[in-house]
């Protein structure tokens, strides 16, 4: 299992080529995890499984993808004005 990067005690910054290469691999990603079959879901539930909450993982994990990728697409845009 990967593990999670440790959160730094400093604001980061990216440049803005690099939040719209972010923004792009997160609607990626949204688009794929949305579009997933029951088969996919299921495998992918099985996978974060760890405390037999799998099913609500993964719904989770789809959740936040996307809750993430409208806020940096609201940040973007904010900065863009």
């Amino acid at each position: 299992m990967i593990p999670t990067p440790m959160r730094p005690s400093f604001p980061v910054v990216l440049d803005p080529d690099e939040a719209v290469d972010l923004t792009h691999l997160l609607d990626l990603i949204e688009d794929w995890l949305s579009r997933l079959d029951d088969d996919a879901r299921a495998d992918l539930a099985d996978y974060l499984d760890g405390a037999g909450n799998g099913h609500l993982a993964a719904a989770g994990l789809i959740a936040t993808v996307e809750q993430s990728t409208l806020a940096l697409h609201r940040r973007l845009k904010q900065a863009n004005r």
